[in-house]
C-alpha cells in the first residue's frame, strides 16, 4: 500500500495513489484514487545497482519511449494494445483494463491456463501482425503479467497488451546479437512458444 500518496504528475495535474496492482524489473503500478479506469506507473525506488545503471545510460527515456512505441504501432495492432495516454520522465499514465461486468481485467498469468478459443485465435493474430510489421517485443510473452485477459462477455476474451518496450539488445546482459533483425525474430517466437506451452490449454 502507498498510504495514500499524493504525486504531482505535471504543473496543474496532481493523483492520489490507491494499491499496487503490479511490479516489472524496473517499474511499478499502481491503481489511481477515484480514477478506475486509470493506473500509473513509476521507476520503482529500490532498484539494485545494475538497474540503475541500465536507466542512467540506457533508459533515460523509458516512459516516453513507450509512449512513442504506442503511437508509432500502425493502425492495425492498436486495439491490442493498453491505450498509453501521458509519459513524463517519472510517469507513465495509463488505461486499466476492464471487463465487460466492470471489474478490472487480470493478467494471463491469474488464468493459469485458459482454454477459451477467441482469446487464443486474437493472440494468433497479434502474433502474425507483430512478425508482418517487424515489431519484436520480447517480453510481451514473458510469465504471463504483460499479457490481460480483457473478457467482452462470459464467451469472448480478448488478449490486452499492457507493456511493451523495445528493449533488444539493451536488455542485460547486453544482447548485441539482436542488432540482428533475424535474431530478433527468432527471440520472439521462442518466447511465444514458451507462453503457449505454459497457458494454452
Amino acid at each position: 500500500m502507498t498510504g495514500g500518496l499524493c504525486i504531482r504528475y505535471n504543473r496543474s495535474t496532481m493523483f492520489e495513489l490507491a494499491e499496487k496492482i503490479g511490479e516489472g524489473n524496473f517499474r511499478e503500478c499502481f491503481a489511481v484514487k477515484g480514477q478506475p479506469e486509470l493506473c500509473l506507473k513509476r521507476l520503482k525506488p529500490d532498484l539494485g545497482f545494475l538497474q540503475r545503471l541500465q536507466v542512467i545510460f540506457l533508459r533515460r527515456q523509458m516512459n516516453q519511449e513507450e509512449l512513442m512505441t504506442y503511437r508509432n504501432l500502425p493502425e492495425e495492432l492498436k486495439p491490442y494494445f493498453n491505450p498509453i495516454l501521458d509519459a513524463t520522465k517519472e510517469y507513465l499514465l495509463t488505461a486499466r483494463p476492464i471487463d465487460h461486468d466492470g471489474s478490472h481485467s487480470k493478467p494471463v498469468r491469474d488464468y493459469g491456463t485458459i482454454s477459451n478459443e477467441f482469446f487464443w485465435r486474437e493472440v494468433e493474430d497479434i502474433v502474425s501482425l507483430l512478425d508482418k510489421n517487424k515489431i519484436w517485443f520480447f517480453d510481451t510473452f514473458q510469465v504471463g503479467t504483460n499479457i490481460f485477459v480483457r473478457r467482452s462477455s462470459e464467451e469472448v476474451w480478448k488478449p490486452i497488451i499492457v507493456d511493451y518496450k523495445h528493449l533488444g539488445w539493451k536488455a542485460f546482459p547486453m544482447q548485441f546479437n539482436l542488432l540482428l533483425d533475424s535474431e530478433k525474430r527468432k527471440k520472439f517466437y521462442r518466447s511465444y512458444r514458451r507462453f503457449e506451452q505454459m497457458f494454452r490449454r
